[in-house]
């Protein structure tokens, strides 16, 4: 028996992190913009928190993604 990697895409916080560095926001500024606080932003970086279905939302239209991403 082999074993095979099932994670193949990337997880929310790597994700989170990534765009919120190529739109060039600090975690401050970028809790600022979406009305949360720094602690739960980084929280959700971390991997300490699950994001809600909403929160997934803010953050996208906050970092002006394509929903898709």
């Amino acid at each position: 028996m082999t074993s095979t990697s099932i994670q193949s895409k990337p997880l929310f916080p790597d994700l989170l992190r990534n765009w919120r560095k190529i739109r060039k926001l600090s975690q401050s500024n970028l809790s600022l913009e979406a009305g949360i606080s720094q602690r739960q932003l980084s929280f959700l970086e971390s991997g300490r928190s699950s994001p809600s279905r909403d929160m997934v939302i803010l953050l996208s239209k906050t970092l002006d993604l394509p929903l898709r991403e």
